[in-house]
């Protein structure tokens, strides 16, 4: 999985169940592993720009701290920065936490 950039964050929470249903698997270990090969799957930091879509990325939105699962053998490792695209009054937080 890649790091969010100019999408909501509905759209990222669903991604992220997406590759975390599909593309992944439990050892006995519990701990998931690419369903492809097999590479236990890592989680890279990144920092996303949580702002209005009107603000066009340059606008005075907040920073928040995102765990982005990857697989490190069939995937690159994720930027460490991104974008999500957030209607007005809308808790970021709250949303990732769900």
């Amino acid at each position: 999985m890649q790091t969010p950039h100019h999408v909501s964050i509905d759209n990222f929470v669903a991604d992220k169940a997406l590759f975390l249903m599909t593309a992944c698997f439990d050892y006995a270990d519990k701990q998931p592993h690419c369903s492809q090969c097999g590479t236990r799957i890592k989680w890279e930091v990144a920092f996303i720009s949580a702002h209005r879509v009107a603000e066009d990325c340059i606008g005075t939105g907040t920073i928040v701290q995102v765990d982005i699962p990857y697989c490190p053998q069939c995937e690159e490792i994720p930027y460490v920065r991104g974008c999500f695209h957030v209607r007005d009054g809308q808790d970021v937080a709250a949303q990732l936490a769900a």
